[in-house]
């Protein structure tokens, strides 16, 4: 009869512990410098927080003034660099993660080049 207390014990230190190891619950969503959107639950200095409804995608997007004044200048810049790679290029490719390279056609590349204006304009927009 000695061991439940100690199970019990055990039990409760368990549920204790969960919480702390599950992570804060927060979401980051960022772009890296080649265009591609990322979700992670660890934030790096250009991610903002969203918030997530589990099993329903991203419901909302709560913004925090995370990265600095130089930070958002050099988002911008390499943003403008970026869109000024697409619209000099006679043709984009993308090569996935099992290395197969796609072709982008004329249409993709329209919707391509003008998902990287629009970054570009929230990128260098102040605030």
């Amino acid at each position: 009869m000695s061991r439940l207390p100690w199970a019990l014990s055990l039990l409760l230190a368990l549920l204790l512990a969960t919480p702390g190891q599950a992570g804060d619950g927060k979401t980051y969503r960022w772009v890296d410098d080649k265009g591609r959107i990322h979700y992670s639950d660890v934030p790096v200095p250009s991610a903002e927080q969203i918030q997530v409804k589990p099993g329903s995608g991203v419901v909302g997007i709560a913004r925090e003034p995370t990265a600095s004044t130089e930070q958002r200048k050099q988002d911008c810049e390499q943003r403008k660099e970026q869109l000024q790679t697409y619209e000099a290029a006679a043709s984009i490719t993308e090569t996935d993660p099992l290395g197969n390279v796609r072709t982008y056609n004329a249409a993709e590349r329209e919707q391509l080049l003008n998902r990287t204006r629009e970054q570009v304009a929230q990128a260098c927009t102040e605030g």
